[in-house]
């Protein structure tokens, strides 16, 4: 008697395990995998998730952390996967992991801000000013004028497209190169730039800021650039 109620028990036991752990099984089978159309592979910058999941692929069929129990941690890039979604819908999944690699997976890009280190940020900005102060009287003269004529109503291409031009005029080679340096540190760093500016240069603190969002004009940007030049 007591053989057959420990098998009995046995049995039950086995049946409701076995349904524990089948349960998550079927519900893994239908979720439809995302399709992944490209990878790439990204620079290493520090964001902060701040909202959604991190999933173990970018098929998205298995979720591993929640973003919302994240809200300190710093995670760093590594690649990115255009996607599309089971439901048809394209997106762009980041691949983030944090400083000793323990909480990592893909998340949408739309979830993630940026950090941006202001001293790092206000050292190219003193070096923009260093190269338009070091160019030829005339040169300086026209880039000034260039900073002046922007409005809140200018973009960054804006802005670009106007040195752009007036470096296809110059014909001194020195001032040629700088030229192309500050271009290429705007396109780098134009919209973080612009926000510090806009906060105020001689308000800023030495400390990581965090930006989302962050709008594209350059009068704030250009503003700042002649405050510190004149």
């Amino acid at each position: 008697m007591k053989r057959s109620l420990i098998n009995l028990l046995i049995t039950t036991l086995l049946v409701l395990f076995g349904i524990s752990i089948s349960q998550p099984t079927m519900a893994a089978a239908k979720a439809k995998p995302a399709k992944i159309t490209s990878t790439k592979t990204l620079a290493r910058e520090p964001y902060r998730a701040v909202s959604g999941y991190l999933y173990s692929s970018a098929k998205l069929t298995k979720k591993v952390h929640n973003a919302d129990n994240y809200p300190l941690t710093t995670f760093y890039t590594s690649k990115s996967a255009n996607i599309t979604r089971s439901n048809g819908n394209k997106a762009v999944y980041y691949y983030i992991k944090n400083g000793n690699g323990k909480v990592k997976g893909w998340i949408w890009r739309g979830n993630l801000v940026r950090l941006i280190n202001v001293n790092k940020q206000r050292q190219q900005i003193n070096q923009i000013i260093g190269l338009i102060d070091t160019l030829s009287i005339n040169n300086r003269n026209q880039v000034i004028s260039i900073l002046e004529s922007m409005t809140r109503t200018n973009t960054l291409s804006d802005l670009l497209d106007q040195l752009s031009s007036l470096q296809g005029t110059i014909t001194n080679s020195p001032d040629i190169a700088k030229l192309n340096e500050i271009l290429q540190m705007i396109k780098a760093d134009g919209q973080e730039l612009n926000y510090l500016f806009s906060q105020g240069v001689n308000r800023l603190y030495p400390k990581v800021v965090a930006i989302h969002n962050l709008n594209n004009k350059v009068f704030a940007l250009a503003q700042g650039l002649l405050d510190r030049l004149n």
